[in-house]
């Protein structure tokens, strides 16, 4: 058994004591749960998201900048008392609501009450620079209620002392392996992290809130409520929860500096470190890594993925339930009150690492110029609190010219992959370190 695999069957078997408190989920599909969903809130029919797979189809989605219609964006501001370091906390707090309430979803305010238990145990590993251990926080409800679980396993470098912690959202794959994607092997992200003198943190984000809908109210959104309000969280929000909760309490711990955690995640994870970096300013940086529609992708940029998709019945579990009405008629994407540079713009001024990979070698689905623009469109809220402005022009493949930016841009030279701009990502944390 390889080294992820056996981090992955411990973490499964730790986690299966709380996980059995659970209630167990009613034998429904993905489409239940949809439609439940559509009917209780009167969105009626959505239109079908973009084909991926078939050029030919009459839904094919659009790979060609030449296709690309003009689009307007909601402004970043609207006052000029807005538009300066005093204004912006309130504005900010405005889009962060109106993030929350089409996009992300809010937070039922029960969670407040929810208390963590702690279990941390030593995990054997083979001799070398770190040591591990498992970590898993039960979560338990006001009324006795328990059953998700925060999980991560945590490498500390040997003899650490306030180190800097990366929290890397993990893929928990059937099997405990991931597939074979082809192409050049990762580097192993445990030693790489060790290298740098990082404590390194493989977050499960899965067996908080799983990724699909059909357990939905088995996970802590089913335990802070269910069914859903019109505007509650999504798994994307769920997951950044459990992300600031396992901050807090890497934080308590002396091996680590608790003003240099930050977040890593790749594609849907992606989408989550950045609400997760969005609405939790004490992660101290966040590398967003394709993470495309739903991420820092502009959504009325018609490229690659739609609204549509991430609103259909294998992805709406993402967001809040309202974020289908943007995929229902009459209302369409140009109706949406915010877009991608809305949610990215909440970070600021706080350090963030965008990054994506070639278009031809794979990442063309989550549009990399898409979420370029994104970033761009959302950098006057960097420049009210003195950063300085980047060149607008998209860089070339491989450029680090924005890295020394607090709002940061990278492509790398692999298709849909994170792990070629991990060193690049730790530059720019440790450029902005301050304490």
């Amino acid at each position: 058994m390889d080294r992820t695999a056996r981090r992955t069957l411990s973490a499964l078997v730790a986690a299966l004591a709380c996980l059995l408190a659970a209630p167990l989920a009613a034998q429904v599909s993905n489409e239940d749960v949809h439609a439940a969903e559509r009917a209780r809130y009167g969105y009626g029919a959505l239109r079908q998201g973009a084909n991926g797979n078939d050029p030919d189809a009459p839904n094919a989605a659009n790979t060609s900048e030449a296709r690309v219609v003009p689009y307007t964006l909601p402004p970043l501001f609207e006052t000029a008392q807005q538009q300066t370091p005093e204004g912006w906390p309130v504005r900010r707090a405005e889009l962060a609501a109106m993030v929350a309430d089409v996009w992300v979803g809010r937070i039922p305010a029960v969670v407040e009450s929810f208390r963590i238990e702690w279990d941390k145990l030593p995990v054997e590993v083979p001799p070398g620079d770190y040591v591990q251990e498992h970590w898993t926080g039960c979560i338990i409800a006001p009324d006795g209620r328990s059953g998700p679980v925060v999980d991560a396993l945590v490498s500390f470098p040997r003899k650490a002392r306030e180190a800097p912690a990366v929290i890397s959202y993990t893929y928990v794959w059937p099997g405990g392996s991931p597939p074979n994607f082809g192409g050049t092997p990762p580097p192993d992200p445990v030693a790489q992290a060790i290298a740098r003198g990082w404590v390194h943190v493989e977050y499960h984000p899965q067996l908080l809130q799983a990724d699909n809908a059909v357990e939905m109210e088995a996970g802590v959104i089913g335990l802070a409520r269910w069914p859903r309000m019109e505007h509650d969280w999504g798994a994307l929000r769920a997951w950044g929860w459990g992300a600031s909760k396992l901050r807090e309490e890497l934080a308590a711990d002396p091996r680590v500096s608790a003003n240099r955690i930050t977040l890593t995640g790749h594609s849907r994870f992606g989408k989550g470190v950045l609400v997760a970096a969005a609405y939790d300013h004490a992660f101290h940086d966040a590398h967003v890594s394709s993470s495309g529609a739903g991420g820092s992708k502009i959504m009325r940029r018609d490229f690659g993925e739609r609204w549509e998709n991430l609103t259909s019945s294998g992805l709406f579990h993402w967001f809040t339930p309202a974020a289908m009405r943007f995929a229902a008629d009459p209302l369409t994407i140009a109706d949406l009150p915010v877009d991608a540079h809305s949610l990215i713009a909440l970070r600021a001024p706080r350090p963030l690492f965008i990054t994506s990979g070639l278009a031809e070698k794979g990442d063309s689905w989550v549009d990399p110029r898409g979420m370029w623009v994104g970033m761009m469109a959302a950098q006057p809220a960097w420049e009210l609190f003195g950063a300085a402005t980047p060149p607008f022009a998209m860089p070339v493949p491989l450029s680090t010219e924005q890295a020394i930016y607090p709002l940061a841009w990278y492509q790398h030279g692999e298709g849909h992959v994170p792990w070629p701009a991990y060193e690049a990502f730790y530059d720019h944390a440790e450029r902005f370190f301050t304490d």
